[in-house]
């Protein structure tokens, strides 16, 4: 039960509102929210009627309002939760952007150490920075699946990265191993 609240915290609260106004029979719209969503729909480009009407229609607060002044209540109430849900879910990607900086910067370390070896010659130091280099990605993937955000900015530079590691490490090991490639 508590891992429902939890996931439930996380749920932008307009998805909410709407999965609200999906399941409830008695979320019909009142005159008042009609014809407000008319008035400002007519007056402004910025919000579509159906998305005022379904909105409000789904609040509790709103749907008993008797005037339109009842309903810019509602509506910042509204807004004032979505923005304190949205400000908690940017700290979360930013604690765990937080986490792949460091993380990429000991990537970047071992990297850079690994083309001073393979530079040098050494490519049996090399290899096992490269190796190290490659999971440094899955450390920040891993990162931003625990922010519980269902959000990852830096999902297609985490696999840009994994991949060109992994083929640097493959190839400096193949050539650490003394392998010869296999033949086509």
């Amino acid at each position: 039960m508590a891992a429902i609240h939890q996931q439930q915290q996380h749920m932008p609260l307009l998805l909410l509102t709407f999965l609200l106004a999906a399941s409830t029979a008695a979320a019909r719209p009142s005159y008042v929210i009609k014809s407000t969503c008319v008035a400002i729909t007519n007056a402004t480009v910025g919000t579509p009627y159906r998305y005022c009407v379904r909105t409000l229609a789904a609040d509790p607060a709103a749907a008993p309002a008797r005037d339109a002044r009842g309903l810019a209540i509602a509506a910042a109430k509204l807004t004032a939760t979505n923005v304190s849900s949205t400000l908690h879910v940017l700290n979360l990607l930013v604690d765990a952007l937080q986490n792949c900086i460091v993380t990429y910067q000991f990537m970047q370390g071992d990297v850079a150490g690994a083309l001073d070896d393979l530079s040098a010659g050494r490519l049996d130091v090399a290899s096992p920075k490269l190796k190290r280099a490659s999971f440094q990605p899955d450390f920040c993937e891993l990162a931003m699946m625990e922010s519980d955000t269902d959000k990852d900015p830096v999902s297609e530079e985490n696999d840009a990265n994994q991949l060109l590691s992994g083929m640097a490490y493959n190839i400096a090991e193949l050539i650490a191993n003394r392998r010869p490639p296999p033949p086509r």
